[in-house]
């Protein structure tokens, strides 16, 4: 089980990492759409995971991880390849485009929270490390998929959606691979989902921490990289444009080393809610730094630094999965996701418009504050700073 799930869940984040880039290069090189149909619709398709991630959530939990990922990715791999055949004419359909951009962000956010109902069992080893390794994972094949969008120029758009089809249809076919589960057994009278949401909650306190910690980053933190980290670029380094792309390259080399440490110490790591909290403090700070830090390179080795910044959620997120009973499993992660990438997109919109409001550094100085406010109010609540291998805290392996 373990090897044909780590292999799917490399090669459906590799898939995004390419349609991230692709999606983007489709639009402004390709396209050559203006600036407000390229807003229009980057909304149209993220729109999705503010709204239907929970009950995509949901409905993994009625028909299982299994057949929701397989089904969802393998109309995603469909989708991507019929926009890359109809991409091949010459004239731009708005109407047709718009649709592939809500038919892949709804598909989206069905199978971002099957596939990570799979993580907690992916190996023997405890679910918070399960959750680092898959972490690790994923940041290789985000940073793969990124150095593979530089094959773009001659692919051109048809052959750019027909691989990034591919490797989603991949992934599709190496879940079906894996054993069937057996049903989970639902206990009679709980409830309407809900309410058992609410009791879960409430039962498990670290857990309502973690999902405010999501909610946190999803609202500041994600935000802060998609804002201002192009503005800072085009503002400290207006002619060296060319080289943005290097930007991403090293915060996801950055992010793999930052999570194969974590791996490697993990056993060592006393109290992972702590540092999580540590590490997002210190890369809030380190944003505010890419205004003063000084020449090029320092620029470059902050943002290879800020990799580290997504070790914080996955230090705690097993916890998470582990406190999630497996009938309610898909519904909890959603609704995870759905504070992650659901603000994100909130925050991304909130941002923008505070820099051209009161300026950029005025917006990151504010944006760094309420941060940092954030993480303190967390630590108060002493809940995901008590996380920790002590005390039968977490399982044996």
């Amino acid at each position: 089980m373990r090897k044909a799930f780590f292999a799917s869940y490399w090669f459906w984040h590799c898939g995004e990492g390419f349609q991230t880039i692709l999606f983007t290069w489709y639009m402004v090189f390709y396209a050559r759409l203006s600036a407000t149909e390229i807003g229009f619709y980057q909304s149209l398709q993220l729109f999705p995971f503010l709204f239907l991630t929970a009950i995509g959530g949901t409905l993994t939990d009625r028909i299982g991880a299994r057949t929701s990922f397989a089904a969802s990715t393998g109309l995603f791999a469909l989708a991507l390849a019929g926009y890359g055949i109809t991409a091949a004419g010459e004239v731009f359909s708005p109407w047709l485009f718009g649709a592939y951009c809500l038919a892949s962000g709804v598909l989206s956010a069905i199978s971002n929270p099957a596939i990570d109902t799979f993580i907690p069992e992916a190996s023997p080893r405890v679910p918070e490390d399960n959750a680092l390794i898959a972490a690790t994972v994923h940041n290789i094949a985000k940073l793969s998929g990124n150095v593979a969008t530089l094959l773009l120029p001659i692919l051109s758009a048809p052959g750019g959606f027909a691989v990034n089809g591919a490797l989603m249809a991949v992934s599709a076919t190496l879940i079906l691979w894996m054993p069937r589960r057996q049903p989970v057994a639902r206990p009679a009278g709980r409830g309407l989902p809900l309410r058992r949401v609410v009791a879960h909650f409430r039962a498990n306190p670290v857990s309502f921490d973690i999902l405010l910690g999501s909610a946190m980053l999803g609202l500041l933190v994600v935000p802060a990289f998609y804002v201002f980290k192009p503005l800072t670029f085009r503002l400290r380094f207006p002619g060296e444009g060319d080289l943005y792309a290097l930007t991403g390259i090293v915060g996801w080399i950055g992010a793999i080393l930052a999570a194969s440490f974590a791996v490697r110490l993990s056993p060592r790591i006393a109290r992972p809610g702590r540092v999580a909290l540590g590490i997002w403090g210190a890369c809030a700070l380190l944003v505010l730094s890419l205004l003063v830090v000084p020449g090029f390179a320092g620029y470059i080795a902050v943002l290879f630094l800020l990799g580290a910044n997504q070790v914080g959620k996955a230090l705690i997120y097993g916890r998470y999965l582990r406190e999630a009973p497996a009938e309610d499993r898909g519904t909890l992660i959603g609704i995870d996701q759905t504070a992650f990438w659901g603000l994100a997109t909130i925050g991304t919109i909130w941002l923008g418009w505070l820099v051209d409001r009161i300026g950029l550094t005025d917006a990151m100085i504010v944006n760094t504050g309420a941060i940092l406010a954030s993480i303190a109010l967390l630590a108060l609540r002493r809940r995901i700073s008590g996380i920790g291998r002590r005390s039968g805290d977490f399982p044996k392996a």
